[in-house]
């Protein structure tokens, strides 16, 4: 497995997996930023990204792949499209979920001391609805992989690299069980990594931190 990953072309097709994804992540967490903010401005913009959250939630990206391939081609931009739908209504629905539970009594506080608008967001907004936005992120870091890998392997290769995915539906072609097991195994310590690194250390320096958890 190793060498494969460092000589071979399972390195190569790592990165451009996380490439996508990071680019997707960033698209997606984009646009929820600015959903939620029509969404506190504007209620009744808020009941309409609620639906479309309860409706789209459920739907798989491997679902819609034939869909967005037959609109967008097979190509990394289709790939973008699937990671979008896979992390968007997620983080949406969490950072809605999030805005709703703040105590009213919070944003009173904050008046009747005079916290400026920005002190206001930094010092109540952004760690009240942590948990949630943490929550809203493992669930599309998840989905965003599952629509990776799954419309690579069962679509083959989307983009012109090809990604982990696609690494495994050639080995899976080629009967080679070898590097299909390389490839899960890389899955799996890039799934262990992620959570207990990034994932953990940043609900240790934020929720853990402020006392938001009861451990």
């Amino acid at each position: 497995m190793l060498q494969e990953f460092f000589y071979g072309r399972l390195g190569i097709q790592v990165i451009n997996s996380m490439r996508i994804i990071l680019t997707g992540f960033m698209l997606s967490f984009a646009i929820a930023a600015v959903a939620t903010v029509i969404c506190v401005c504007i209620p009744s913009a808020d009941s309409l990204f609620s639906m479309l959250s309860t409706i789209m939630t459920p739907l798989p990206s491997v679902a819609i792949t034939p869909l967005v391939i037959m609109w967008f081609g097979v190509n990394t931009g289709a790939m973008m499209v699937l990671i979008v739908h896979g992390v968007l209504w997620a983080l949406l629905r969490h950072l809605n979920d999030g805005i709703r539970s703040i105590p009213p009594i919070y944003r009173e506080w904050g008046n009747n001391i005079g916290l400026q608008p920005w002190r206001m967001f930094k010092d109540i907004v952004v760690p009240a609805i942590m948990p949630e936005f943490l929550a809203g992120i493992r669930v599309g870091w998840g989905r965003a992989w599952r629509a990776l890998i799954g419309a690579e392997i069962v679509f083959g290769m989307i983009g012109t690299t090809g990604g982990l995915g696609y690494f495994i539906y050639i080995s899976r072609a080629y009967a080679n069980l070898t590097n299909v097991m390389a490839g899960v195994v890389v899955i799996i310590i890039i799934g262990i990594l992620v959570e207990s690194v990034i994932f953990g250390q940043v609900e240790k320096r934020t929720i853990r931190k402020w006392g938001m958890t009861h451990e």
